[in-house]
């Protein structure tokens, strides 16, 4: 507390100096000064501040000789919740500085007040977002235990809530600062706030470097937010050295509800960057919808049972025609056209694939396992990507 007192006292003295043009200090509770517009005084021991201390009302100083540590001037207690936190002093003749008491002390305490509240808030903050942190992360061991502290933070971890996750990236032609990123991805964040007219229920906090999440909390008469509404949003938005890209999950009641619908808002920010898309609801997922909630272990089991050439490197060129091939809806004529190559190049690779594997890709239902193993890997690889980037 008495770092934080400094700190704000060192703004103080120079914002009233602006003021009246006189040399000001202001002196903790235990008489030190601990912050001044006359830097050589810093440090200094005051014992007219500690008669302030002491006796609680202002103390005129006529004489350096009268009290240690001490100039000409008025010094004056300054409060804070009705408690005594430290003395504010005005150098120069009682007479002349004296006039400016009495206006000083409440700008100090209106100025000290509105520090400690802008404290309370941020730390306010940091706390509810290390408590989303833990509930969307599902951190919590004891369900009775988390949520007595949601309610101690006001949380209501019954709501039926709509999760949207939301990712910050600067474009490469204008790289930028870590500061003056932190700074824009806050001024995004208050933006989308602002626009998606947050309520006092409504949980807007930092996820990552470069992603923040809304935990919106749904009335009964409630419509979930959609893709089209989120894209108005950003594209309202115009920051040019930023794109800004949002998945938005279902809503889900309860706690563990908003975990599930954080985990929809994932993926579908996933796809989203995946699509090249500014907003991307989960609703509007295909096989994308399924294969999050398929384990991992199977989905690399799957893959090596079937198709191992997956994850041989020199089968990469096989792997981008049959990928192409799928995209195409198995048309030989416009994956042929898509990749330049001749139409029997496309079947001799074709074949090669069915002699690896023991899967023919132009046959459907062959087909249908090939680009099963397509998402599978695909979804692996975005999750190990994710992992590398936190």
């Amino acid at each position: 507390m008495a770092s934080f007192l400094k700190n704000i006292a060192e703004q103080i003295v120079v914002e009233i100096e602006k003021i009246i043009g006189r040399h000001v200090n202001i002196m903790d509770e235990e008489g030190q000064i601990i912050a001044s517009t006359d830097a050589s005084r810093v440090g200094n021991f005051h014992e007219g501040a500690v008669t302030v201390l002491r006796e609680g009302k202002p103390v005129r100083i006529y004489s350096e000789q009268s009290h240690r540590g001490a100039k000409q001037g008025v010094n004056m207690p300054f409060y804070y919740k009705e408690e005594l936190h430290g003395v504010i002093g005005i150098t120069g003749d009682p007479s002349e500085v004296g006039n400016y008491a009495k206006i000083i002390q409440k700008m100090t305490e209106v100025m000290v007040k509105e520090a400690y509240v802008s404290r309370e808030l941020e730390l306010e903050q940091r706390f509810q977002e290390l408590f989303v942190h833990e509930w969307l992360s599902k951190q919590w061991s004891s369900t009775d235990d988390f949520v007595i502290r949601g309610k101690t933070l006001s949380i209501d971890l019954e709501a039926n809530r709509q999760v949207l996750m939301f990712e910050v990236r600067e474009l490469r032609d204008k790289p930028m600062s870590q500061t003056f990123r932190q700074e824009k991805i806050n001024a995004v964040m208050g933006k989308v706030g602002e626009m998606l007219d947050i309520k006092e229920n409504d949980l807007l906090v930092l996820w990552q470097s470069h992603q923040f999440v809304l935990l919106k909390s749904m009335q009964e008469d409630s419509l979930p937010l959609q893709a089209n509404q989120i894209q108005r949003v950003l594209e309202t938005y115009n920051e040019h050295a930023l794109t800004v890209q949002c998945g938005i999950g279902r809503s889900h009641n309860g706690l563990l509800g908003a975990v599930e619908s954080f985990e929809d808002a994932r993926q579908a920010l996933i796809f989203a960057q995946k699509k090249k898309e500014t907003a991307v609801s989960f609703y509007d997922l295909g096989i994308e919808s399924l294969v999050h909630k398929i384990p991992d272990a199977l989905k690399e089991d799957f893959i090596e049972r079937l198709f191992p050439i997956f994850n041989e490197q020199e089968h990469q060129q096989l792997l981008e025609t049959l990928r192409a091939f799928l995209d195409h809806g198995q048309s030989i004529y416009k994956t042929s056209e898509s990749l330049f190559i001749h139409k029997n190049t496309l079947q001799y690779r074709l074949l090669k694939i069915k002699k690896l594997t023991g899967y023919d890709p132009r046959t459907f239902q062959d087909a249908v396992l090939y680009w099963l193993a397509f998402n599978f890997y695909d979804h692996l690889k975005d999750q190990q990507d994710l992992k590398e980037e936190q």
